[in-house]
C-alpha cells in the first residue's frame, strides 16, 4: 500500500491558483476530492497522476518524490469520466491492454483478465464490444482495466456522473466493496456531496482552488469548520447571532457558546426537535417520502427542521400553527 501526500502545491493559470499546503491519502485509505465545478479537484487528480506539473511543491508517494515521475512509471491505474474504451477491442482485450503493453506472458494475461473480470462482475461479457455495453457495464470494464495492473494507488475523476441515479447507487457500492477487498489507497473526484458521503473514509472539500476542511464525512457533516462546507454538505441552517454571558438566543432558543460577541452558530435541520408549544411558527412544511420538512420563523429567523414522520408529536393533518424548537447538536463557524 501507498502513502500519498501533496506539500505546499501551487499551480497557477493566468486566471486561477490552486494552493495546497498538505494533504495526505493515507496507505488504503479512501479520500475523495469534493468540491463544485472548478474548483481545483481534477487538476489536483492529474497533478498526483503526473499528467500535470505542478508550478512548485511536492507529490510524494511513500515519502519518495515523484515530481518527476511520467504516468506509467508511478504505479497507478485511474479512470476516467468518459471510460475512454477501445471501441475496437473486447471486453477481454480492453482489460488486457495494459499487460500487453507490459509484454506479460500470454497465460499470465489470460488469468489476470479473468481475476479482473470476476471482480466486477463481468465474467459472462468479456466478448462484447463497447458499443455492446451499458454504461454501468463500461464503467466496470474502466474499472477493471485500471485494477488489472494490480496498482499502488487508484485514481477515479467522476466515474460515475454519465450514469442515471440508480446505476451510480449501485455501483458506487461495488466501487467502495472492491476497494477495501483490495485495500489499494484511492482517490476519488466527484462533485456529488450523497456520493462522497456513502463512499469515503476521508473527504477533502474543495473551493476555489484551496482545501477548506478535511475529514470523515459524518465530522465533515456535523462540525463543519467554515460556512462553505456547511452549506456544500447538505441543508443547514447558520444564525448570525450576539452572545453575552456565554448564551446566544433568539426568540428563545438559545444556545451556550464559549465567547461573547458575534458568532455563526450552524445545526442541520435533522437535529431541530419540534412539539406543540409557542416559540415558533410554522410558516410552511414540504412533505418527502416518510419525512416532513418544516419552515419555521423563530423571531426575524427563518429555520428548517426535518423529522420523520414517526417521530412527530402531531399528525400531519393536524400540525399546529406554532411549536416548540430544541436544537440537540449544534456548532460555531470560524
Amino acid at each position: 500500500m501507498v502513502r500519498v501526500e501533496l506539500k505546499n502545491i501551487i499551480k497557477a493559470w493566468e486566471n486561477f491558483r490552486l494552493e495546497i499546503g498538505y494533504l495526505k491519502a493515507k496507505d488504503g485509505e479512501f479520500l475523495t476530492l469534493l468540491g463544485p465545478s472548478g474548483c481545483g479537484k481534477t487538476t489536483t487528480l492529474r497533478m498526483i497522476a503526473g499528467f500535470e506539473k505542478p508550478d512548485k511543491g511536492e507529490i510524494l508517494f511513500n515519502g519518495n518524490i515523484v515530481n518527476e515521475l511520467p504516468p506509467y512509471e508511478r504505479n497507478i491505474g485511474i479512470v476516467f469520466q468518459d471510460y475512454a474504451l477501445f471501441p475496437h477491442l473486447t471486453v477481454f482485450d480492453n482489460i488486457a491492454f495494459g499487460l500487453e503493453i507490459k509484454r506479460l506472458p500470454r497465460d499470465e494475461i489470460e488469468r489476470k483478465v479473468r481475476w479482473a473480470l470476476e471482480l466486477v462482475g463481468l465474467e459472462e461479457l468479456e466478448n462484447r464490444y463497447p458499443e455492446q455495453l451499458s454504461g454501468g457495464q463500461q464503467q466496470r470494464v474502466a474499472l477493471a482495466r485500471a485494477l488489472v495492473i494490480e496498482p499502488e494507488v487508484l485514481l477515479l475523476d467522476e466515474p460515475l456522473s454519465n450514469l442515471d441515479a440508480k446505476i451510480r447507487e449501485r455501483l458506487r457500492s461495488e466501487i467502495k466493496r472492491i476497494q477495501r477487498e483490495l485495500g489499494i489507497t484511492t482517490i476519488y473526484v466527484t462533485h456529488d456531496q450523497e456520493e462522497a458521503m456513502a463512499i469515503s473514509d476521508r473527504i477533502a472539500v474543495m473551493n476555489v482552488g484551496h482545501v477548506e476542511q478535511v475529514g470523515k464525512p459524518l465530522e465533515l457533516y456535523y462540525r463543519p469548520k467554515t460556512e462553505f462546507v456547511a452549506r456544500f454538505l447538505g441543508l443547514s441552517n447558520i444564525l448570525k447571532l450576539k452572545a453575552k454571558d456565554g448564551k446566544a438566543c433568539i426568540g428563545g432558543l438559545c444556545f451556550d457558546v464559549e465567547r461573547d460577541g458575534k458568532v455563526r452558530v450552524f445545526f442541520r435541520p435533522e437535529s431541530v426537535y419540534v412539539k406543540p408549544g409557542k416559540m415558533a411558527e410554522i410558516v410552511d412544511y414540504e412533505l418527502l417520502p416518510g419525512r416532513i420538512r418544516l419552515r419555521l420563523k423563530i423571531g426575524d429567523e427563518l429555520i428548517l427542521a426535518e423529522r420523520f414522520l414517526d417521530e412527530l408529536p402531531f399528525s400531519v393533518e393536524d400540525l399546529p400553527e406554532r411549536v416548540d424548537v430544541e436544537v440537540r447538536s449544534f456548532s460555531i463557524l470560524k
